[in-house]
């Protein structure tokens, strides 16, 4: 694949990242991503966490002769010479989207007594020694070499991580343990969170401010969407379809009788894709929401029927008020009327365009038409 595709990933990985540290962090902490580091953690105790993070599309990123693997240790020498990081109740992470064999790198993050770090240094200087001048990976070791307290100290609260490729499994695996609700509700707050990850920090990258997200922006944004999850809410899995979207272009193609009954009323054609695109998002939900046991097949045979109802009802006015208009438009009246209805399955408040996907589908079953002879219309067509 290009190389911008795995640049891609990894930006993407830290935004993952991102996410996973605030789920994980507490009251007066905060998240940043490109300010001291890929990302880092300010805890509210006062301690902090250093996170680096590498990907690549197919292979472990920090070999024992990686350039990533030691450029990080290069850079976070220099911040602690520089004064940009401070030693004292710093966690430093390497975070990589790949396993591969053990290395130097496993080691590093093992060692915990002063015997086995002082082993681990001795393999670096090892590994040094082995290597051409001109070796990616010289200067870098010469430089790690050249501060050896500053190494001892950093290798002496270092922890390598290995995560899933993209970054989503431990999302998902950090809210399926703080909160129990169905694969599904996971799902939701997964790609809502990260949404709202994204945007909020583009956002202020792109005003020029730090990229930095405290708990409590994160914990306001985290109540709103679970308590859509805890009351049950009906929740939209789908995305609006754009004109040019294969399976639109397909119902055009098969131009089926929801399609055909807008026709007869002369619906333009801007407004027939809109009705594709509820036509198809209605089914999605519906299976979504009874396999999520939001909702059940007899409250969704109610819900239909109360529609048919609706249009009933509706259409016996229309006869009775808009006597002077043609049929078409009293068709178009009736639809239009029926596309603003607002309705509910159980106590819960049903998405527009779920209200009109189902009045779609109701004239594709051939329940209810828009023209009042849309049964003897549709055998000519």
């Amino acid at each position: 694949m290009p190389t911008a595709a795995g640049q891609l990933l990894g930006y993407q990985l830290q935004l993952q990242r991102a996410l996973v540290h605030l789920l994980q962090s507490g009251r007066g902490s905060s998240v940043s991503v490109e300010v001291t580091g890929d990302v880092a953690v300010m805890l509210s105790n006062g301690g902090k966490l250093e996170e680096e993070d590498k990907s690549s599309l197919s292979s472990n990123p920090v070999t024992n002769k990686s350039t990533d693997l030691w450029k990080t240790f290069y850079n976070w020498i220099n911040a602690l010479n520089d004064g940009s990081i401070h030693f004292e109740r710093t966690k430093f992470i390497l975070y990589a989207n790949h396993k591969g064999n053990k290395g130097i790198v496993d080691a590093l993050s093992d060692a915990q007594r002063p015997e086995e770090i002082t082993k681990c240094i001795g393999e670096v200087e090892s590994l040094f020694e082995s290597l051409e001048s001109i070796h990616p990976i010289h200067s870098y070791l010469s430089h790690i070499l050249g501060h050896k307290d500053a190494f001892r100290a950093i290798v002496g609260s270092f922890e390598f991580i290995v995560g899933s490729k993209t970054g989503s499994e431990e999302i998902h695996q950090v809210l399926s343990e703080i909160i129990l609700v169905s694969q599904h509700h996971v799902d939701y707050l997964h790609d809502e969170l990260l949404g709202w990850v994204t945007n909020s920090l583009m956002d202020r990258i792109a005003a020029n401010k730090p990229a930095i997200i405290s708990w409590e922006e994160y914990q306001k944004k985290f109540v709103v969407l679970f308590e859509r999850v805890r009351v049950r809410e009906l929740i939209d899995f789908t995305k609006e379809y754009a004109a040019d979207h294969k399976e639109v272009q397909e119902q055009f193609k098969e131009y089926p009788k929801y399609l055909k009954q807008l026709q007869i009323i002369d619906i333009e054609d801007h407004e027939q894709v809109s009705a594709v695109s509820d036509f198809l998002r209605r089914k999605i939900n519906a299976d979504k929401w009874i396999e999520s046991e939001l909702i059940d097949e007899a409250s969704a045979q109610e819900f239909e029927e109360s529609l048919k109802s609706y249009w009933h009802s509706t259409i016996k006015k229309l006869s009775i008020t808009e006597k002077s208009l043609k049929p078409e438009e009293r068709g178009q009246l009736l639809y239009h009327d029926c596309k603003v209805r607002q309705a509910t399955i159980g106590n819960q408040p049903v998405l527009s365009h779920f209200v009109r996907g189902t009045y779609h589908n109701l004239t594709n079953e051939n329940e209810i038409g828009w023209h009042e002879s849309w049964n003897d219309l549709l055998k000519d067509r």
